[in-house]
């Protein structure tokens, strides 16, 4: 035998089968059917698309294998075959990137943007308890590029700050893909493609003008159900559930205690045949009409659709136009209805494809339905199309051994993917800035740029998009990240200038003051990024006292008592401290300037006294007048100083709350006379004159201090001398110094 390079072997294993079909390419770009062949597992060693048992499956590979070569005299070295999608996982990617400042978005910031979105859903995936490198990345598709918060289709060649992505990516468990290459080596294959199912059948019953749709195209097999969503020209993304078509065999074996495969051969003639035998384990045989095996498995056929339909609307976010359905599980009894129901679609929009419309695949495969054809042809399609990318590959990343698989010719990106390294490392990354608010405007100091990283294949730099192939050598040296920010208090403040002034004749600098977050610095202190700065330079004597020399400015402050003075409220306030600028007493409200002169004098004085009360007011309690030439003090009728009802002496204290009253008390004319026991005369010769201060006066004419009193006879032109009275007085017994202890005067010299 010889190899016929041409020749295209496809390889479906599936839960139940394992289907080869040999495919030659004609010169119109179709696949001819040369030979094919099925075989089914004797035991489960397929369960719901995961190959649990690697000798039994590869040896019913071997036996397709063999059995092809001898139908097409050839030998067959290498095979095309698809992943069921057991545990495929799509999880979506979130990143974005801002600049320093608005510029146009280049290919390698769209890049970067993206590829760190499919790091970010990895990162996802591990949250969840899954570790990231027992995965394969496979593909990524995405949902919507923001620029600046505004949705666009393309990012490349616009401007703005920051650009954000949204993408659903797709990961394979490892185990399913290396269980299958262990399987084909076993078979002494080597893989010529790989593939998922869902892209497999896709590929053939879908054609690329149609991606537009919003299709969900469901690959319903023995033990899984693989589905793929069109939309807007692409796959949005796979799922899959895993029930199948087993699930209905399980129930007719359950429900009739029959064997697995006896089952299968019922459930296959449900929709050909109106009545089937049916002999279970005891050898009992009767006959049941199709439709009472129909009744039972309802229940079943119920649940997967439910849950397909369930998958389906989790993974589009809404209902799609039109569900396409293949594989042999499709062909279950009352799931199209069920499905169509599930989904609130016409059942006109839930379809069972087959490979009769299709144009580019000649022939059959004998022992499997057109609709079960769907997967393995869609195998030879996707090999024969992509026969030059190798997508499986060995790569060295920085020494470490990569095993990377993709679904397209691998590149630089899918590496560094799945080395897991951080691709925006690659950018240059500046270090931290910092910011501050310094009296209210931000200030903003930035790290440096630091440097880029560097991508070598093989020694040769190379760009993410770069193909890479087997063997490869990669060199990563991530950029170096940049310094962070550090600044100082005068970094950040304008410059001010510095006065001098005196101050107790000494010789002060007023130089600013600064605080950060409320506390005092100096110029030359870090900064802390979001701190809040604020800076003065003293301008008031309160600022100076506070500032410079740091005094309580609180102690410096007048007081003030509040009492009652004759019924009226009053303030009296002092101060503790005389300011004086430039020698002239100020409040501490006032401006200083340069060359200024500032003294502090510390008033003991802060006592108020019913003296201080009454500094503007002449307080007697008695008057002196000149009578008839001679000095005489005379005391004042009615004068009060009471302090709260009481008494009261010029020196006693006043405290807040105090009532003081003063009366100055008044003094006539005939009162005067009355206190020196002076007697008018009642037997004169002439008129009598009585005269204050030159002037004729009445005896009740009131008297002020200084005043000059006279009476005397006008005939005689001779004053009443008051020794007159005074001896008249002795002839009545009394003395004059007794009298003037009686009356408590005193006649001045």
């Amino acid at each position: 035998m010889q190899e016929k390079d041409d020749l295209i072997f496809a390889l479906d294993i599936g839960t139940r089968t394992v289907v080869g079909v040999l495919l030659e390419p004609t010169a119109d770009d179709r696949l001819i059917v040369k030979a094919s062949e099925v075989i089914e597992h004797k035991n489960r060693s397929m369960i719901d698309g995961q190959i649990h048992n690697v000798e039994e499956v590869a040896t019913q590979v071997e036996k397709i294998k063999t059995s092809l070569e001898r139908k097409c005299d050839t030998t067959l070295n290498k095979v095309g075959i698809a992943a069921a999608g057991r545990a495929l996982k799509t999880v979506t990617g979130h990143c974005q990137l801002e600049f320093d400042n608005k510029r146009e978005v280049t290919t390698s910031d769209v890049q970067t943007l993206e590829f760190s979105a499919v790091q970010n859903a990895q990162e996802k995936l591990v949250s969840k308890g899954d570790q990231a490198e027992g995965y394969h990345f496979v593909g990524y598709t995405l949902l919507q590029n923001m620029l600046d918060g505004m949705k666009l289709g393309n990012l490349v060649g616009q401007s703005g700050k920051k650009i954000e992505v949204d993408l659903i990516a797709t990961f394979l468990p490892r185990i399913v893909i290396d269980s299958l290459l262990t399987v084909i080596r076993q078979a002494d294959l080597e893989v010529d493609h790989l593939t998922l199912e869902p892209i497999a059948a896709s590929n053939l019953i879908v054609p690329r003008r149609m991606y537009n749709f919003n299709l969900a195209l469901v690959d319903i097999g023995a033990g899984t159900s693989d589905i793929a969503i069109t939309k807007e020209g692409s796959i949005i993304g796979y799922a899959m559930v895993p029930v199948a078509g087993d699930e209905i065999t399980e129930a007719i074996c359950q429900s009739y205690m029959l064997d697995y495969h006896k089952a299968e051969e019922i459930k296959r003639k449900l929709l050909v045949e109106d009545k089937v035998e049916i002999k279970d384990i005891l050898d009992q045989v009767t006959t049941v009409a199709t439709s009472s095996v129909i009744k039972m498995i309802e229940d079943e056929v119920e649940s997967l659709a439910q849950q397909i339909a369930d998958e389906i609307l989790s993974l589009n976010q809404q209902q799609p136009q039109a569900v396409i359905c293949i594989g042999g599980g499709s062909l279950t009894p009352l799931l199209k209805e069920k499905l169509a129901k599930k989904l609130e679609l016409p059942v006109n929009r839930v379809g069972v494809k087959d490979c009769q419309e299709v144009n580019e695949i000649e022939g059959t495969i004998d022992g499997v339905t057109e609709t079960q054809s769907i997967t393995p042809f869609g195998i030879g399609i996707t090999c024969y199309k992509n026969n030059k990318q190798v997508n499986f590959i060995d790569i060295e990343v920085n020494g470490d051994l990569i095993h990377l698989f993709t679904l397209r010719k691998p590149k630089v990106s899918d590496a560094l993917l799945a080395a897991e390294i951080d691709i925006t490392a690659l950018k240059p990354n500046p270090g931290l800035a910092i910011s501050v608010e310094v009296n209210g405007d931000l200030k903003v100091i930035r790290g440096s740029l630091g440097t880029a990283g560097r991508l070598l294949v093989n020694g040769t730099e190379a760009e993410l998009e770069d193909e890479i192939s087997h063997g490869d050598q990669l060199t990563v040296e991530l950029g170096e990240q940049g310094e962070n920010a550090y600044g100082v208090i005068a970094d950040v403040v304008p410059e001010l200038p510095s006065r001098k002034i005196y101050i107790n004749e000494t010789e002060v600098v007023l130089e600013p003051i600064y605080y950060m977050n409320e506390k005092p610095v100096s110029a030359d202190t870090e900064l802390k990024d979001r701190a809040n700065i604020t800076y003065t330079l003293p301008q008031t004597v309160k600022e100076v006292v506070e500032q410079i020399l740091e005094f309580p400015v609180e102690q410096i402050k007048k007081r003030k008592i509040s009492y009652t003075f004759n019924g009226a409220e009053r303030e009296y306030q002092y101060q503790n401290y005389r300011i004086l600028l430039n020698g002239k007493e100020v409040s501490l409200d006032q401006e200083v300037d340069s060359g200024d002169h500032l003294s502090f004098e510390e008033v003991n004085k802060s006592d108020l006294k019913i003296k201080d009360l009454l500094d503007e007011v002449k307080v007697n309690s008695t008057i002196n007048v000149t009578f008839n030439n001679q000095p005489v003090e005379v005391p004042l009728v009615d004068f009060q100083l009471l302090k709260n009802g009481k008494t009261a002496q010029l020196e006693d204290q006043i405290f807040t709350g105090d009532e003081i009253v003063y009366q100055p008390g008044t003094v006539q004319l005939n009162q005067l006379l009355s206190h020196i026991n002076y007697e008018l005369p009642t037997n004169i010769n002439g008129r009598l004159i009585i005269e204050k201060n030159g002037q004729a006066a009445q005896l009740i004419e009131p008297l002020e201090d200084g005043d000059q009193v006279k009476i005397y006879v006008e005939d005689k032109r001779s004053d009443i001398k008051v020794e007159d009275s005074m001896k008249k007085k002795k002839k009545e017994g009394n003395s004059l110094e007794r009298l003037q202890q009686r009356l408590q005067i005193k006649l001045l010299d």
